[in-house]
């Protein structure tokens, strides 16, 4: 959070930042035998870091989800990839 919080305008770091929670939206091990790949583990949806993310999804906490003047493919890319990640969280909890 802190990355796509304060890092927004600093590309590398959103796309990796962004490509991690991609990755652990689509299914990540977290233990023996506590997921299925390709699933995302349910628990994931609970922390309170995701539901922030959630709750506020808005270019007034995360900088690159403003569309300006200056947008480019990046940042297009970017808000892509975060709102794709999280309308995996979201469907963890519809089953």
């Amino acid at each position: 959070i802190t990355n796509l919080k304060y890092w927004g305008r600093c590309e590398p770091i959103t796309s990796k930042t962004l490509q991690l929670l991609n990755d652990l939206s689509i299914g990540y091990p977290f233990g023996k035998g506590s997921q299925i790949l390709g699933k995302s583990h349910p628990e994931l949806v609970k922390l309170s870091a995701v539901q922030f993310m959630l709750n506020n999804h808005t270019s007034e906490h995360f900088s690159f989800l403003g569309i300006n003047n200056q947008s480019n493919l990046t940042d297009m890319r970017c808000r892509t990839t975060f709102y794709t990640a999280l309308g995996r969280l979201l469907m963890v909890d519809l089953g």
